[in-house]
């Protein structure tokens, strides 16, 4: 019997996405106990109700998996070490008794969280075997199982971690992304852009206003036809293709968007898209904030420019950028500050090195050339397959 237990919050400010993908490793691991006669049981442990009801939204069924709060603060987690271990004492005591007779294990504590630090590891370890699925490599790592999909370069932050999964074939990418079908056609006609569920710094509106010259809230923009080194046949072809824009409405320019959308057929919205494969697999050319949804594109086999807005984007946008699979227009804090910081008057983002202009370009030079678009496709599927939830269930369940 494996007991694993998933340590892992979201919220406005944190995103959902440790969550999802702590659940699409267990949907593994449930997956694969199936297939190998291995009694499995996983709880999620969060910190708050927001997490626990933003976990319940994503659930495939009801009652997917136990959850349990810890009605604790999710920037403090060494202060609720005393109720998470009396939690895994109670809950491992109850099961065992249930299963006496069964092949028992030490119970695992999956951890995924910026907040979990080296005294909250050592706390713990006696307790449990812990695994922590890290992007940072900030602080040392004193667990059982370290997991980093970033990047395959080794780091002295990992040196007491007993065991590693480091580079890309460990992405935890969800079931739908594993060998989907993708076909370049001869013809560039749909964009997909995603820019994080929250957008800070109004990337789609910025890049879409720069194509289409609609006014928004930042007045000094010039109109397109003035944009160097984009001339007007290549700005014909950018305002001929169709956009999709993932989005939320925790996008800080979502009312703007909508009301883009609503002056140009062009533009389109996706919103709690559920099949984000076919989605991403129905477009030709893709624009993409640092994060997992560059290792889904990357499994699609769509091609991509990404930018970066976070540091904890840095590590895989960087790796993809060295590996010559998705380069990077650049960092876009370089240019605007986030909403909240906005000044009167924003800072143009239309200089002949911005990052606007590097991802036009990029567009402009996939859309001229089909075989380019086929080579890139063909490396990134066969760089990123995928699999990577299952080969990290595989080591929970064998560990």
């Amino acid at each position: 019997m494996t007991i694993i237990y998933f340590r892992a919050d979201g919220n406005q400010n944190i995103a959902t996405g440790h969550l999802m993908r702590c659940l699409t490793i267990a949907r593994a691991c449930i997956q694969i106990g199936r297939q190998t006669g291995q009694e499995v049981h996983i709880s999620f442990l969060v910190s708050d109700n927001q997490s626990r009801s933003l976990l319940e939204d994503r659930f495939e069924v009801p009652d997917e998996f136990l959850i349990y709060s810890l009605n604790s603060d999710y920037r403090h987690m060494e202060m609720e070490v005393s109720d998470l271990l009396s939690y895994i004492g109670d809950d491992t005591a109850a099961r065992q008794d249930h299963w006496a007779g069964t092949d028992y294990k030490k119970p695992w504590l999956f951890v995924d969280s910026y907040y979990a630090s080296p005294d909250y590891f050592r706390r713990l370890s006696g307790h449990c075997k812990i695994a922590y699925l890290d992007d940072l490599r900030s602080c040392e790592c004193p667990v059982d199982l370290i997991i980093n999909y970033d990047t395959d370069e080794d780091c002295p932050c990992y040196a007491n971690a007993a065991r590693r999964l480091l580079g890309v074939q460990y992405t935890p990418l969800r079931a739908q992304f594993q060998s989907p079908s993708y076909t370049v056609r001869p013809e560039v006609l749909h964009i997909f852009l995603s820019t994080g569920g929250t957008d800070p710094y109004g990337m789609a509106e910025h890049l879409l206003h720069t194509i289409y010259a609609y006014p928004n809230s930042y007045d000094n923009r010039p109109d397109n036809t003035n944009i160097y080194p984009i001339g007007p046949q290549d700005m014909t072809l950018l305002q001929s293709l169709q956009y999709h824009i993932v989005t939320s409405k925790a996008n800080t320019r979502y009312h703007n968007l909508l009301t883009l959308m609503d002056k140009n057929a062009h533009i389109h919205l996706h919103e709690n898209v559920l099949d984000m494969a076919s989605l991403i697999a129905s477009c030709d050319i893709a624009v993409s904030a640092g994060g997992t949804t560059l290792s889904e594109l990357c499994a699609v086999g769509v091609p991509t420019i990404s930018y970066l807005m976070a540091d904890n984007q840095r590590t895989a946008v960087d790796n993809f950028a060295a590996k010559n699979i998705i380069p990077c227009a650049g960092d876009i804090r370089n240019y605007l500050l986030p909403d909240n910081d906005m000044p009167s008057q924003a800072p143009s983002l239309l200089s002949s090195d911005s990052i606007i202009i590097n991802i036009l370009q990029f567009i402009i030079s996939m859309a001229n050339n089909p075989k380019l678009r086929q080579k890139s496709s063909h490396k990134m599927r066969a760089f990123l397959d995928g699999h990577g939830a299952g080969r990290i269930a595989d080591t929970l369940l064998s560990y």
